[in-house]
């Protein structure tokens, strides 16, 4: 048996969930076995997940118990979110592929994405519960419940349990985050036998699109000729396998991708990004990037302005035609998060005059006829504002966190750009002055700076 006596010191770790053993050899201490040691414990309120054969381990082993792991509580696991699992791939865009010559096929797309009455969209996998801990103190440890998650609900669909259904057949568009089913408009050509559309079914049009005429679809649009002076407009994609000869007065509109083989003296708005073999004398606005496909890819005399990137493989011309690009978050939504914080704003000091006037009228005793309708509207009115101030909330959340998912504005060079470019990345400006070759330019230290192309 072991006569020397010893010093217990107990160590507990920041979060308690472990607590730990050393013996320090002291002549003026105990002498240690199981019960004793049990006893510091007890003295210290270390009462869960006890190691009894550790502590009969280190009975055995006086001199070596440094350190030792002796309790051990039970770690809280935290729920996990609720998830949607989508049957179909609605994250398909109509992305041009590039071929081994070098050439981009704008034929096999995957435009549309067919759906059948009753064919399933998603599946939602519902949230767990969290499972407490407990530390060595026997203190109750909480844990997180998953966050729950909403079936995509939207047009000419429906939910099945805990399933998203198509209610009709039809092509798939996400529009607002929701999932739709949109029947689709087939047509050989926009023209007077025609007339304009407008229509909540994406359109396919074999043909072309006449000068003068208007296009416009909830869904997608495809467009499988030449579009003249005319104006497309689709909260989808916009697909034209041919191109643009807009003569100044052509209009380019959707919410998702814009995708032609060329475009010329156009406008183009594209809420996604916008695919093109050439560029020349157009406006462009890309919610997301301006990509020009093509080892002869070109930008000409136009104005460009993309969130996040434009690449192509010669920008400007020999000629020093003024061409200008611009990258970074798009004025339009500065304005929008302005605008939101201040309707935010001011329904805050709204709602700070209304429920003066309800805590003003619970303070009477017996209300009168007139004054219980005031009171009645004043609630009313208390609880509309805070539901339409909760989404204007969300709407702002959803635009912060959208222009932190950008990447830092980037401007690519394949081949050359040229004298007469201007460059802006935000607010910092770039005037090309000699023939730049392979360079990627993006902002840095307040200034723009270029960089070889790897």
């Amino acid at each position: 048996m072991d006569d020397k006596r010893y010093r217990v010191h107990i160590e507990v770790s920041k979060d308690k969930q472990q607590a730990y053993l050393t013996l320090i050899e002291d002549p003026d201490g105990i002498s240690i076995n199981k019960e004793v040691l049990l006893q510091e414990l007890e003295k210290h309120n270390i009462v869960y997940g006890i190691k009894s054969d550790v502590i009969e381990g280190i009975c055995r082993n006086l001199e070596n118990a440094k350190g030792v792991l002796v309790a051990e509580g039970k770690k809280p696991i935290n729920g996990e979110d609720g998830k949607i699992i989508f049957e179909i791939d609605i994250e398909k865009n109509a992305t041009p592929k590039i071929l081994e010559d070098g050439s981009v096929d704008y034929k096999n797309l995957d435009l549309f994405k067919n759906i059948k009455k009753g064919q399933i969209i998603a599946r939602k996998i519902n949230p767990t519960a969290g499972q407490p801990g407990i530390n060595v103190f026997g203190q109750r440890v909480g844990a997180l419940d998953g966050k729950d998650v909403k079936l995509p609900l939207g047009k000419n669909t429906y939910i099945d349990e805990d399933k998203l259904v198509a209610a009709i057949d039809g092509h798939l568009v996400v529009l607002n985050n929701k999932i739709e089913v949109h029947p689709l408009l087939e047509v050989k050509e926009v023209d007077t036998s025609v007339g304009n559309i407008k229509t909540v079914a994406s359109v396919k049009i074999t043909g072309n699109v006449k000068s003068g005429f208007i296009v416009e679809s909830e869904g997608n649009v495809e467009i499988f000729g030449v579009v003249e002076a005319a104006t497309i407009i689709a909260k989808g994609n916009i697909n034209i396998h041919k191109g643009v000869q807009g003569a100044g007065k052509a209009k380019i509109i959707a919410e998702g991708n814009i995708t032609a083989k060329y475009l010329q003296n156009c406008s183009v708005e594209a809420g996604g990004d916008v695919y093109s073999e050439a560029i020349i004398y157009c406006e462009v606005k890309a919610g997301g990037s301006v990509k020009l496909l093509g080892n002869k890819s070109q930008i000409i005399g136009s104005k460009i302005v993309a969130a996040r990137e434009i690449v192509a493989a010669n920008i400007g011309s020999k000629m020093g035609t003024y061409t200008e690009l611009q990258v970074g978050v798009l004025p339009q939504k500065r304005q929008k998060i302005a605008e939101l914080t201040s309707q935010i704003e001011q329904n805050n000091i709204q709602l700070e005059k209304i429920e003066k006037i309800i805590k003003y009228l619970e303070k009477i005793e017996k209300l009168s006829p007139d004054k219980q309708d005031v009171y009645h509207k004043a609630k009313k009115s208390f609880q509309n504002l805070i539901s339409l101030n909760q989404q204007l909330k969300d709407e702002l959340n959803s635009l912060n966190e959208e222009i932190k998912s950008y990447s830092i504005g980037i401007i690519k060079v394949v081949d050359t750009i040229f004298p007469g470019t201007k460059i802006v990345i935000d607010d910092v400006t770039l005037k090309i002055q000699e023939p730049i070759k392979y360079a990627m330019f993006i902002k840095k230290e307040k200034e723009i700076k270029y960089f070889p192309l790897k």
